[in-house]
């Protein structure tokens, strides 16, 4: 009976080498395949991340369309109302639009806001869209425009520093 590891080949060095070469296939083909599936499973875990794992901080929310002016806070709109002088009346508070309803409707306050009094307020939608009208129509002069902005960018993270030349 023949030893176990025989095979029937004329020698022991082309048994070697037929098994050496039957492995080094075998791993070049299985190293390949893991590869390819590492970078599968990357790519699968980007996906993920990039779907499903959200920062939730309060900072992180999406910024509004900065022409859109009705989702820009009341008081900003008052404010861009104040600074450039429009000429409009400001925008009901929380109290004007409670005096809106029927019993409210009834007091001093909401008789002052009618339409034709002289401290009559107006709703948000309609001094969003006065301001609106203004933002686009308004003429920008270049010559004021760019220096400011330039030395906001480049002092944006500076403080406000004096520097006395003797």
């Amino acid at each position: 009976m023949a030893p176990r590891g025989h095979n029937n080949s004329n020698s022991e060095s082309e048994s070697k080498g037929k098994s050496s070469n039957a492995a080094a296939s075998t791993t070049t083909t299985r190293t390949g395949v893991k590869q390819r599936l590492s970078t599968a499973q990357q790519q699968y875990l980007k996906d993920l991340n990039h779907k499903n794992i959200h920062n939730n901080h309060p900072e992180n929310k999406p910024l509004p369309n900065p022409v859109d002016f009705e989702e820009y806070s009341d008081e900003f709109l008052r404010q861009y109302k104040d600074k450039f002088q429009l000429n409009s009346a400001d925008n009901l508070s929380l109290q004007g639009y409670l005096l809106g309803s029927r019993i409210g409707k009834h007091t001093y306050s909401a008789k002052r806001n009618q339409k034709n009094m002289p401290d009559a307020r107006i709703t948000k939608h309609k001094l969003a869209k006065s301001v609106k009208d203004h933002f686009e129509n308004y003429n920008v002069r270049e010559a004021e425009c760019l220096p400011q902005f330039i030395y906001k960018v480049q002092n944006k993270k500076k403080k406000f520093r004096m520097e006395f030349k003797g």
